[in-house]
């Protein structure tokens, strides 16, 4: 190729790049203009489009084109939702160079069914034929037709709907359905089943939901908290757990993770908490949970004789001291230990007797007067004391 070739052909590239650039902005810019543009989802992502009758001699309610805004596509087997109503893609143009075109057939039915315990909604196209047409000029010769019991179902072929296999029972409308055969090759992505009627009837899994931290629980507010539940297929445990959904009744009171059932506590009170089945939000169970103020330990000693007034030992006179331990102004009494001590000072030891009774007892005895000594009760599980100054003095 010599470089006048060369630079004829690069020409025509560039003139032929322009001339898509110019027509895209032509469309970008009258696209939203028109009065067929609509903002679909398509596999779930808000796409501009236009939508209009598929063919314009002959209008059906059930099948329409549709027109990407330029840069954006459609391909066959992808969902559209538009006017609150399921579409499927069963055939699109990808010669144009300005903007993908698929036509798109109303879903009239739903193919539910259940894999490893998980139910699946698939919007599905049910007819008695099926067009084996492959492009987007209509040609009604061209179609697959059976009578009697058989039906054709379409669906989009993806992760979903691959799990579908040969024999699986459906209730589709008031009937039940078996698959004869499925084919991934007539239409390319989409799933073509062909379904028989069955007399029997699709028995599906009576599934129930359990709370695991009870009905009714009270936690203090700086506790962790986790709602865990299991899922039963005809009473017997699902494993792997199916995903479940949590809410909270009162997000002032405590919010809970959506998918992980962890708790946060914002405040004391009472919250519900819900747990659901995601593939069935009929399958739910509950918990009531009180949430309380955490109490703060507040500690205080008594030391008391056993006789009064307890500051004062007469000579010859035995007096016995008791220990009290109390949180918050009330008494405990379980797991209470003290260390029992005299602080003499200058009092001489012949002076008294002390002698430890027992973990929250101990007495004295005067010998001897007048001196002064200091008590202590010393708590054991955390060396909190009290002291007394008893006054050793005669008996007149």
């Amino acid at each position: 190729m010599t470089w006048w070739t060369d630079y004829q052909v690069r020409r025509g590239q560039d003139r032929k790049t322009l001339f898509t650039d110019n027509m895209k902005n032509l469309v970008s810019t009258e696209f939203e203009n028109s009065t067929s543009y609509n903002l679909v989802k398509i596999n779930n992502i808000d796409k501009k489009t236009r939508i209009v009758e598929e063919n314009s001699l002959i209008k059906s309610p059930n099948r329409k084109r549709l027109l990407c805004f330029p840069d954006e596509t459609i391909d066959v087997g992808e969902y559209v939702v538009w006017n609150n109503e399921n579409w499927l893609c069963v055939n699109n143009d990808i010669t144009s160079q300005i903007s993908d075109v698929g036509i798109i057939e109303k879903c009239n039915n739903t193919l539910t069914f259940y894999n490893n315990h998980i139910e699946y909604n698939i919007p599905c196209v049910v007819g008695s034929q099926i067009s084996l047409n492959t492009t987007l000029s209509s040609d009604d010769s061209k179609y697959l037709s059976v009578l009697g019991n058989d039906i054709f179902v379409r669906v989009g072929n993806n992760a979903e709907t691959s799990l579908i296999n040969v024999n699986d029972k459906f209730k589709l409308g008031l009937w039940n359905y078996v698959v004869e055969s499925i084919s991934d090759i007539v239409e390319n992505g989409l799933l073509i089943m062909k379904m028989c009627f069955v007399a029997e009837e699709t028995v599906l899994p009576v599934y129930t939901l359990e709370i695991l931290n009870g009905n009714s629980i009270q936690v203090n507010s700086s506790d962790s908290l986790t709602i865990n539940a299991v899922v039963k297929a005809d009473g017997v445990i699902v494993s792997p757990t199916p995903s479940l959904l949590f809410s909270s009744s009162n997000t002032l009171i405590a919010t809970i993770n959506a998918s992980t059932g962890v708790v946060t506590i914002l405040d004391i009170g009472t919250v519900v908490f819900t747990c659901k089945l995601a593939s069935d939000l009929s399958v739910l169970d509950t918990i009531s949970v009180e949430i309380v103020e955490v109490a703060v330990d507040n500690y205080t000693y008594t030391l008391v004789g056993s006789s009064q007034p307890d500051t004062e030992i007469k000579s010859g006179v035995t007096k016995i001291y008791t220990a009290h331990k109390y949180n918050n102004g009330v008494e405990v009494v379980a797991d209470v230990e003290f260390a029992f001590s005299v602080i003499a000072g200058t009092t001489p030891s012949s002076a008294y007797t002390f002698s430890v009774i027992d973990e929250n007892s101990c007495s004295i005895k005067c010998l001897q007067y007048t001196y002064y000594v200091t008590l202590r009760a010393t708590d054991v599980s955390n060396d909190a004391y009290v002291d007394k100054v008893v006054k050793l003095r005669s008996i007149i």
